[in-house]
């Protein structure tokens, strides 16, 4: 279902994106996938990312994307990564979010997930996977298109009250900001949401493939995971 995709993009290269890269570049090259993969981040890592994120060490003060893209280009040198040292916004979502891409946010911005959403809408192809947590839960939503129609329910569907944001809360402030006042995200979290995220991916894959016996035809269109329940369930998509 995604093999004829051009390109991977990478929304968000810290507590969420910094653990899913590894094992996604290593899943892609493994495929041999030919398009390009694209890392979009204008932060730069901070001493106080060292206890959840995964970066090299020496990185502080250099742009996210940037750091990534170094580690990883030695490693998968048929890859075409491809960096963008800048946050995604209304202004360039259109060169972020493209037909036949990929489109992963692994953001702690709901703002951002909103652009993204209506971006994606007005595509013919293209399939968004928006991973996002809070302390202890979270999930990661599926937004499939297919020749102009929705073979999942957007993430405005099923979740509007994302629009619904003030200045300060949870949703504009980031993960930063939120350190800075105490309320912390841990690493195990983030870990979560990426394996949730690179679960999903890997559904979509695959989807009519046979492993065995048995036909891959699960579509997801969302996965939770709680971490103090020990929990992770798949909604798949209404058939």
């Amino acid at each position: 279902m995604l093999r004829a995709v051009e390109n991977i993009v990478v929304i968000g290269c810290g507590g969420i994106g910094s653990w899913l890269l590894g094992p996604l570049l290593r899943f892609l090259n493994a495929e041999e996938f030919s398009g390009e993969v694209h890392l979009w981040d204008g932060d730069r890592y901070s001493p106080e990312n060292q206890g959840r994120q995964e970066f090299a060490p020496g990185s502080i003060g250099a742009n996210k994307a940037d750091v990534q893209a170094a580690a990883y280009r030695t490693n998968y040198p048929a890859l075409r990564i491809v960096t963008h040292a800048e946050y995604v916004t209304p202004e360039n979502v259109s060169l972020a979010v493209t037909e036949r891409a990929v489109i992963i946010t692994a953001v702690d911005n709901h703002p951002l997930r909103v652009i993204v959403d209506r971006q994606a809408g007005v595509l013919n192809d293209v399939c968004v996977l928006s991973a996002g947590n809070e302390k202890l839960d979270g999930n990661v939503h599926v937004l499939l298109r297919r020749a102009g129609r929705e073979v999942t329910r957007p993430l405005l569907q099923r979740h509007p009250e994302i629009i619904k944001t003030r200045h300060g809360d949870r949703a504009e402030m980031g993960c930063e900001a939120l350190v800075a006042k105490g309320d912390t995200q841990l690493l195990v979290t983030n870990f979560l949401a990426a394996a949730a995220t690179l679960a999903a991916f890997h559904l979509l894959w695959t989807h009519g493939e046979r492993s065995g016996k048995r036909r891959q035809t699960i579509v997801p269109q969302e996965l939770y995971f709680d971490v103090g329940q020990g929990l992770m369930s798949l909604v798949p998509a209404a058939t």
